[in-house]
C-alpha cells in the first residue's frame, strides 16, 4: 500500500525537472515556456519527442544544491546511482539496467564528448548550464551501452557579453567548495570562457586502525570554452577539461545480517584512489538553407590508481593496486533537416578508438604469509593491453500524418576488441611466468527503432515505440578458469507508452510513462571462487517493468509544486547459476522497488535596496526497498533523506545556508560479501554549510 500512497502523493504535488527561469509572466498568469532538448540530435520539444525525457536547468541544479550524478537518484523516476567505495566503483541504473563492473549501460556525454569509462562518471558539478536524460534504450541515436538511457551534460556556452562569477562554500566536516569563472568576447566573432574549481572533504567515517577519516578527497578541475562564429551560417566550439582527484575510498564494514548491526570501519592499509581526467571536444556545425551539417570530435586521456586492502580487516592479507591508462577517439558526422512541419531526419556516421592498459598487482600480507607458510614475500602482476574500435551509421525520420507522427531508424553496429594478457608470480625473489595469451572478439549488431505519437491538442501528446538496446561483451579482467575469461553481449527490447500534457492554464506539467523491457543474456556481476576479485557472467533471460510519472504545478508567482514517482520490477526469468542454485524468479539486485521525489520552492520578494528575494527550496528523495544479492537474502529497507536550501538574492551576490540528510536518516549505502563474511558502507549522515556567490 505504501507505493500507492507515494503514487497520490506525487500526483497531488507534481512535478518535471525544470526550474523557474522558464517561467514566463502574461498579465495575471503563470506559464511553462517551450523547451527544446538536444539529446535527441534534432533539437525536439520536450514534450513532443517520444521519449521519457527530463531536463534539469542551471537554476534547479543550484537551488537544490546537485553536487554529483549520485544526487540526481529518485529526483529523475527510476535513476538509482548509490555512492559508495570511491569513484571508481559508483555504478548507475535506470530502468533497472546498469552495471558494477567494466562497460556502463548507460550513456553519459559531457559538451557533446562520450564517457566510455564507468569510472569517470562520478565527478563533482562545477558551472553546469543544463542535465537531459533520457529514459530507455537510445541504441538507434547512441548505439553502445546505452540499454538504460543517455545522460547529457552542458556547460555554458561562451558568449559576448562579458561576466564572471565566484562561487564559496564551506561545511561540516571541513567541507571546501570553490569555483569561478569568466566569459570573455575577443571581439566580434570570438568568445571565451575560463573557469576552476576545487573542492575538499575531510570525510564522514573513521577507520579505527589509523584513527582518521577513511574518505576524505580532494578534486582540482578546470576548463576552457571557445567559441568562433566567421559567419551566421557556421559555429564551432573547441571544450577543453582537465579534472584532478585524490581519495581515500572504500569505508567497508563488517556488517551482521541477523542484527542488523554495523561494526567500525577497521582494516590496517589506507585504501586510495586517484584520477586524471582530461578531455578534448571540438564540435562544429554548418546551417545551409534545408539542412544542417554537424562534426563532434573528441580526445580523451585517463589515468587512474585504485589501491585497496583487500581483506577490509586489521589482519595483514591481501593488497591489490590497479594502475590504469586508457586514450579514447571518437568522431561523429551527421546531416539533418531543417526543422520543418514534414518529413524531419537525421542521417550519420560514428567511430571510435580505444587503447587500455590495465596492471593489477595482487600482494599477499604478512598475516597471509605465516597462515599459508608461504616461502617468502609474494605477489601476483597481470598485464593488460586492450585495444578496441568501432564504427556505425545510423539514420532515423519523423513524418507527420495529421495528428499522427511516425518515427523510424535504424543503426549498424560493428566493434572489435583484442586483450593481449601476462600473468607473473612473484616468490620470494623467483618469478615465474604464470600464463599468457592474445584473443580477440567482435560483435555487430542492427539497432531498430519504431514510434508513432498522436496530438490531439498542442497540449496533449501520446506515443508508443519499440527500440533495441545493446551492450557488448568483452574480456573480464579478473578470471580463474578459461571459461571466465569473456562474456556475451546482452540485447533488450524496450516497450513503451506515454502521455505528455500541459494544463490548467498551462500551469500544470505532467508525463506518464508505461515500460517493459524484455532483454537476454544479461550480463550478472559474480565475485570469484577465491573471494579475490570479481568477473560478469551471462544470465538467460531478465525482464523489467514499471510505471513513471513526473509532474510540476505553478501554484502562483512565488510557489511551485513538484514530485517525481518511478515503479520498478526487475527481476531474472532464467538464471540458472550452477547445477544446484537457480535464481530465476527472484530480483534483481541493487535495483529499488521504486523511487520518489517531492518538493517546493518559495520565493519571497522584499521592497528593500539589499536583499531583492529569498528562495527557500526543500525536497524529499524516497529509495525504496532493494536487494544486494542475487539470491535476495540481503537487503535495504526503504529510505527517505531530506534536502533544503535558503538563498538569499542581492544585486550582486547571492548567499545563504543549505543541507542534506536533514533528518540524519542510517541507511545502507552498499553492501557486499567476501571471504565468508557480510559488509557495509553506510550513507552519509546530515550534512550543511554555508554559501557566498558572487556575480559581475
Amino acid at each position: 500500500m505504501k507505493k500507492y500512497r507515494l503514487l497520490l502523493l506525487v500526483s497531488l504535488l507534481t512535478n518535471f525537472t525544470f526550474a523557474q527561469k522558464n517561467i514566463v509572466l502574461l498579465t495575471d498568469t503563470i506559464r511553462l515556456k517551450e523547451i527544446i532538448i538536444q539529446a535527441s540530435k534534432t533539437e525536439d520539444n520536450l514534450q513532443q519527442i517520444q521519449a521519457a525525457t527530463s531536463l534539469i536547468p542551471e537554476r534547479e541544479i543550484q537551488e537544490q544544491n546537485i553536487n554529483s550524478l549520485p544526487e540526481l537518484s529518485a529526483r529523475i523516476p527510476n535513476l538509482f546511482m548509490p555512492d559508495y567505495g570511491s569513484r571508481l566503483t559508483t555504478p548507475i541504473y535506470i530502468r533497472g539496467i546498469g552495471a558494477r563492473i567494466n562497460s556502463p549501460s548507460v550513456g553519459l556525454y559531457i559538451d557533446n564528448v562520450p564517457y566510455f569509462d564507468k569510472g569517470s562518471f562520478n565527478f563533482e558539478f562545477f558551472d553546469i548550464d543544463k542535465i537531459e536524460i533520457l529514459r530507455g534504450p537510445q541504441g538507434t541515436l547512441y548505439g553502445r551501452n546505452t540499454m538504460g538511457g543517455i545522460i547529457k551534460i552542458y556547460t555554458p556556452e561562451p558568449g559576448f557579453t562579458s561576466a564572471a562569477s565566484l562561487k564559496l562554500e564551506y561545511g561540516v566536516n571541513n567541507h571546501v567548495k570553490t569555483s569561478f569563472s569568466t566569459n570573455q568576447a575577443l571581439g566580434k566573432k570570438v568568445a571565451l570562457i575560463v573557469g576552476g574549481a576545487y573542492a575538499h572533504s575531510d570525510g564522514y567515517f573513521t577507520n579505527v586502525f589509523t584513527d582518521k577519516t577513511a574518505d576524505k578527497f580532494d578534486v582540482f578541475n578546470g576548463r576552457l570554452k571557445l567559441l568562433y562564429t566567421p559567419t551566421n551560417r557556421f559555429k564551432t566550439i573547441l571544450s577543453l577539461n582537465y579534472e584532478k582527484h585524490k581519495q581515500n575510498g572504500y569505508p567497508y564494514a563488517i556488517y551482521d545480517i541477523a542484527t542488523q548491526e554495523t561494526a567500525d570501519v577497521n582494516y590496517n592499509q589506507v585504501s586510495t584512489y586517484d584520477r586524471s581526467l582530461f578531455s578534448a571536444g571540438l564540435t562544429m556545425e554548418y546551417r545551409l538553407a534545408n539542412l544542417i551539417l554537424s562534426s563532434s570530435s573528441s580526445f580523451q586521456r585517463m589515468e587512474d590508481f585504485q589501491g585497496i586492502d583487500q581483506d577490509f580487516g586489521p589482519s595483514s592479507l591481501y593488497w591489490v593496486t590497479q594502475d590504469r591508462a586508457e586514450n579514447t577517439w571518437v568522431e561523429e558526422f551527421t546531416v539533418r533537416s531543417q526543422t520543418t512541419k514534414k518529413l524531419n531526419w537525421i542521417a550519420g556516421v560514428f567511430a571510435f578508438k580505444q587503447a587500455s592498459n590495465n596492471e593489477v598487482n595482487l600482494t599477499y600480507g604478512s598475516d597471509y604469509i605465516a597462515i599459508y607458510h608461504l616461502p617468502g614475500p609474494t605477489n601476483y602482476i597481470k598485464w593488460y593491453d586492450q585495444p578496441s574500435s568501432g564504427a556505425a551509421v545510423f539514420g532515423q525520420a519523423s513524418y507527420p500524418i495529421g495528428k499522427l507522427e511516425i518515427t523510424l531508424g535504424l543503426r549498424a553496429d560493428y566493434e572489435s576488441t583484442t586483450l593481449n594478457y601476462d600473468y607473473e608470480k612473484y616468490s620470494n625473489g623467483i618469478t615465474t611466468a604464470t600464463s599468457s595469451f592474445e584473443s580477440d572478439l567482435s560483435f555487430d549488431q542492427l539497432l531498430p527503432k519504431a514510434g508513432l505519437s498522436y496530438n490531439p491538442s498542442e497540449n496533449i501528446s501520446l506515443f508508443a515505440s519499440v527500440s533495441k538496446g545493446y551492450k557488448v561483451g568483452g574480456f573480464n579482467t579478473s578470471f580463474e578458469t578459461e571459461e571466465e575469461r569473456t562474456f556475451d553481449p546482452e540485447t533488450s527490447y524496450n516497450y513503451e507508452f506515454g502521455v505528455k500534457s500541459v494544463c490548467i492554464n498551462n500551469r500544470l506539467l505532467t508525463n506518464l510513462n508505461f515500460f517493459y523491457i524484455d532483454w537476454t543474456n544479461q550480463q550478472i556481476y559474480q565475485p570469484l571462487t577465491s573471494g579475490v576479485g570479481s568477473k560478469l557472467d551471462n544470465a538467460g533471460r531478465s525482464e523489467s517493468k514499471g510505471i513513471e510519472l513526473e509532474m510540476r504545478f505553478l501554484l502562483n508567482r512565488n510557489i511551485t509544486l513538484w514530485g517525481t514517482y518511478g515503479y520498478n520490477e526487475a527481476k531474472f526469468i532464467d538464471y540458472q547459476r550452477d547445477a544446484l542454485t537457480d535464481y530465476s524468479g527472484n530480483l534483481i539486485p541493487y535495483i529499488p522497488r521504486y523511487t520518489a521525489n517531492i518538493g517546493a520552492n518559495y520565493t519571497l520578494n522584499f521592497s528593500g535596496k539589499t536583499i531583492r528575494n529569498a528562495t527557500l527550496t526543500a525536497n524529499y528523495q524516497q529509495i525504496g526497498k532493494l536487494y544486494w544479492n542475487d539470491a535476495n537474502t540481503a537487503f535495504q529497507k526503504s529510505y527517505g533523506i531530506l534536502n533544503g536550501r535558503l538563498n538569499l538574492h542581492t544585486k550582486s551576490f547571492d548567499f545563504g545556508i543549505w543541507g542534506k540528510n536533514l533528518l540524519n536518516t542510517n541507511y545502507n549505502a552498499f553492501y557486499f560479501e567476501s571471504l565468508g563474511k557480510s559488509y557495509v558502507q553506510l550513507g552519509k549522515p546530515v550534512q550543511y554549510g554555508v554559501f557566498l556567490n558572487f556575480k559581475i
